[in-house]
């Protein structure tokens, strides 16, 4: 881990200091010295000659490179439907099942308002049932979502899931690009942009995690039993942003669940990209 943590550090060092010095060999301007031949009375002159740069910019890369970071809330349709319109016991909170994922995102310049953006990261998934005293079980190879009922006074049930992408999204930037102003963060363009991919990932891992109170005590039962959750994850993406605004939403085209094995529910999430 030490040398690893130096190595980062080293790379950082490095690409901080290539700016600078690019910037310094194209200000600095070659100062010559020029001997002419003796004049007709014997007497030598110097002339100086200074020559100048015009300090002009190097073009720049075709191709940046920053991280985003997305947050929003993710939830689940069956068959195009929210679950709770035919109140499903996992049915899980519009409002507090929130999405996070981490990206380290290149973006290469095609022609003219063509852009893609190219990179992967990890996310994770957090859904929050509606129904405090649901848990979720693996029940001879079959999904269960089942309601506690001991005397507890149930607080919070929730399923988790991460996965590592690779993402591919091309974008139509209609205003002027700003350009990249660090090595991780990426200065937007003033005017709208939109533009709609895919993405594939695979499974990292799961928990479920049930809290409640049992005889005035607060206890925490968490979990990550096979619930025979999809291993692959695959979509579409659709992003869209004016000025240093930026919105995303995904959508699942494979089922959370492995078929056959639960619910057919289609994930999908939606928030904005930093």
């Amino acid at each position: 881990m030490k040398k690893t943590i130096q190595l980062f550090s080293i790379l950082i060092l490095w690409y901080g200091l290539q700016e600078p010095r690019a910037i310094a060999q194209t200000e600095q301007g070659p100062n010559t010295n020029e001997d002419v031949p003796p004049s007709s009375n014997g007497e030598e002159k110097t002339i100086h000659i200074y020559l100048q740069s015009n300090n002009k910019k190097r073009s720049s890369s075709k191709t940046s490179h920053y991280f985003v970071f997305d947050l929003g809330l993710n939830n689940y349709l069956k068959d195009g439907e929210f679950p709770d319109e035919n109140n499903a016991p996992y049915t899980v909170k519009p409002f507090g099942s929130w999405f996070v994922e981490l990206n380290a995102i290149n973006e290469t310049h095609i022609s003219g308002s063509l852009h893609l953006q190219w990179g992967a990261g990890v996310n994770w998934y957090n859904f929050k049932f509606e129904n405090r005293a649901i848990r979720v079980t693996n029940e001879a190879g079959f999904v269960a979502f089942e309601e506690d009922e001991r005397n507890i006074r149930p607080i919070k049930s929730k399923l988790t899931a991460s996965y590592i992408n690779l993402k591919l999204v091309p974008m139509l930037d209609f205003g002027k690009d700003k350009g990249v102003h660090s090595w991780c963060q990426r200065e937007h363009s003033d005017g709208f942009r939109i533009g709609l991919g895919a993405y594939g990932g695979y499974r990292l891992g799961h928990l479920t995690k049930f809290v409640y109170e049992e005889q005035g005590n607060k206890r925490k039962d968490k979990s990550n039993d096979n619930l025979l959750l999809n291993n692959w994850r695959y979509g579409a993406r659709l992003q869209f942003g004016y000025k240093d605004a930026n919105f995303f939403v995904n959508y699942d085209l494979n089922e959370l669940f492995s078929e056959g094995r639960g619910p057919q529910l289609n994930a999908f999430s939606f928030g904005v990209s930093l």
